[in-house]
């Protein structure tokens, strides 16, 4: 008798634990601020996730094509990533806090390596928690941000990573009002209603830092080609352009409608010099 009521609280001891880790996951990302830090001091006193080192949080936007790969996919994280990766559910997808240190692989190519024919990771943000934060909020919501952004531009992004794309972070936070641009840079509306090779010209000599010699390089264009484009500009694109306030201004202008946009146009897709004035395509960019 006494080894059976022995069993039963060793199992009720278990599935203590189990509950306990669950809750603990549940409250890392919990609304109340005071839930969150106590369960990321558990987790880091469990050794879940490092105190130290490099952890990054990463934010992955998912869809579901077939019935039942999402739950698939989301074991194969859990049972997978225990040694390295906490994975919390999260809107529209998982958010993932990984010791980078305890990783065979970048973590980007393993959860491309567990996800099943059914899902499609669309888009994957990350971001560094810093050893001294008590709270895993800020790194989420970055990640999330960065997510969103690589949705919308894709691979013409230098990175995933939210360090990498402030410029574009403090651009996604300005809410999508066409009469901001119209009023703050006018040179920048007409460009983005004209036709896309003069945007993509001009856009691609502010990326380069107005050097005509990268620019060129980016564009496969001569010299003398670009002076010709820049020079054939509406009066009002000029004038920004001569002007370093005007300058910055229409550069950020541009970018924001993009992000707006969503469409993302790789300046190494611009037509080489034997195709040189035919437009553009403008189009999505796969992630």
């Amino acid at each position: 008798m006494n080894r059976v009521a022995g069993t039963e609280n060793a199992f009720d001891s278990l599935r203590n634990v189990k509950d306990d880790r669950h809750f603990v996951l549940l409250d890392l990302h919990s609304h109340h601020r005071e839930r969150r830090r106590h369960a990321l001091r558990t987790a880091r006193s469990r050794h879940w996730i490092d105190s130290y080192g490099d952890v990054r949080v990463r934010a992955l936007l998912v869809d579901a094509i077939e019935n039942g790969s999402l739950e698939e996919f989301e074991r194969a994280l859990t049972l997978n990533g225990r040694d390295h990766t906490v994975v919390l559910m999260d809107v529209g997808g998982y958010i993932l806090v990984t010791s980078e240190r305890r990783a065979d692989v970048p973590i980007e190519e393993w959860v491309h390596s567990l996800t099943p024919p059914g899902v499609q990771v669309t888009a994957i943000g990350s971001a560094a928690l810093r050893s001294e934060e008590d709270d895993l909020m800020r790194a989420i919501d970055e990640a999330r941000t960065t997510a969103e952004i690589v949705l919308q531009l894709g691979d013409t992004l230098p990175s995933n990573r939210a360090e990498d794309l402030g410029a574009w972070r403090l651009l996604h936070a300005i809410g999508g009002d066409p009469e901001l641009i119209i009023s703050a840079s006018p040179a920048a509306n007409e460009l983005w209603r004209s036709d896309p090779m003069r945007r993509l010209t001009v856009e691609t000599y502010l990326d380069s830092g107005c050097n005509v010699a990268s620019a060129c390089s980016t564009l496969h264009i001569h010299r003398t080609t670009l002076y010709y484009r820049l020079e054939s500009m509406p009066e009002i694109v000029r004038e920004a352009l001569g002007d370093g306030l005007k300058r910055s201004t229409l550069h950020l202008a541009l970018k924001l409608l993009r992000l707006w946009n969503g469409a993302a146009v790789p300046a190494a897709a611009a037509p080489a010099e034997s195709r040189r004035e035919s437009p553009a395509v403008l189009g999505r960019a796969a992630v």
